[in-house]
């Protein structure tokens, strides 16, 4: 396994991810068969604060070295899974579209802290203003990247003319009718499909861990999952992309596989990039920081729930790594030179 950067590789089996080979399909012999993806999440792009766990001063910072990441590559698109800013204002807003000058073009869905809520104390951008800046004509979307197609919902509990009661995740059952219809009229085995707030496998990483590190928090919630599981399930969806939690993880939920995008602004400070060909896909996690950007980012953090699982998932890599096994078994079936006479 090679790493660049100390970027460590996250590899998928060809059978459960974007671009699954049928029987007859050959696997992809040159470039122009691969789709690469950079995903990023939870920036938290603050204009006027500092410190925390999210280390709110550094924000800018590490937006640019994501631009910086992905312009420095050769990738078909960017995708945001949300918390682009900080609380939501305007001016968050105007200066992350100031930073993110990326080459390939860039599509987002909204974190809980990217829209309207009853409990602002500021003026936040309008769900239309989002959608205007981020996505390919509203929310719901769907649009193409090279060979792929990324389906985009929005799990905030904003309404265009109520602002949300929670921060908790939400998919409204009207987005649901459109996922369905979509999905039936899409390739399903090329479609990955993003949301901001995480599936119930995800979250369960509290419990497991709690029993052996300090975490007292509380997993940010999702008010109604099951309906969105079971679609996606229903359809066999490959991949689903969130955010949210800060921390990488690849996890199933009834047979929907999830990857969780470690966050920009906090401990890991880090963005994915996705290679997906016909042999399945690559997930290489890339640092926006160098070491002393790591400790600052840890002093600021060590107390929270989700930096010591950030640590705890980084310390595991690779999460997964079925490709190294198919690789083992096609060795093993290659025919050989012996000839068996008996």
């Amino acid at each position: 396994m090679s790493f660049t950067r100390f970027e460590p590789v996250l590899q998928f089996a060809d059978g459960s991810t974007p671009l699954r080979p049928t029987a007859c399909t050959p696997r992809a012999t040159d470039d122009a068969d691969a789709t690469t993806l950079a995903v990023l999440s939870d920036v938290h792009l603050a204009t006027d604060a500092a410190g925390t766990w999210k280390v709110f001063h550094r924000t800018e910072r590490h937006l640019q070295a994501a631009v910086s990441g992905v312009n420095d590559r050769q990738i078909d698109g960017v995708v945001v899974a949300g918390d682009l800013s900080r609380d939501g204002t305007p001016e968050q807003f105007d200066r992350f579209d100031e930073l993110a000058e990326f080459d390939p073009p860039m599509v987002a869905v909204p974190g809980n802290h990217d829209l309207p809520t009853a409990f602002d104390d500021h003026r936040s951008a309008s769900i239309a203003s989002f959608e205007e800046r981020y996505t390919p004509g509203g929310l719901p979307f769907r649009t193409r990247f090279g060979r792929l197609e990324v389906i985009g919902l929005n799990s905030h509990a904003a309404a265009p003319d109520a602002p949300a009661k929670t921060w908790d995740g939400q998919v409204s059952a009207e987005q649901l009718m459109w996922l369905d219809e979509t999905l039936a009229d899409s390739d399903v085995d090329a479609t990955i499909v993003t949301v901001h707030h995480n599936l119930p496998a995800t979250g369960d990483l509290y419990e497991r861990y709690r029993a052996e590190l300090p975490v007292g928090g509380t997993v940010p919630g999702f008010s109604n999952p099951e309906p969105l599981v079971e679609l996606l399930a229903s359809y066999d969806a490959p991949l689903v992309v969130t955010g949210h939690l800060h921390f990488p993880a690849i996890e199933r939920t009834d047979g929907v596989r999830e990857l969780t995008v470690p966050a920009v602004s906090s401990f890991p400070h880090s963005m994915l990039v996705l290679e997906i060909d016909q042999r399945g896909t690559v997930v290489r996690s890339v640092p926006l920081t160098d070491g002393d950007g790591m400790v600052e980012s840890i002093a600021h953090g060590y107390e929270k729930d989700r930096v010591l699982l950030s640590a705890a998932q980084q310390a595991t890599f690779p999460l997964v790594d079925e490709l190294e096994s198919t690789r083992d078994a096609e060795r093993d079936s290659q025919p050989t030179d012996r000839v068996d006479y008996s």
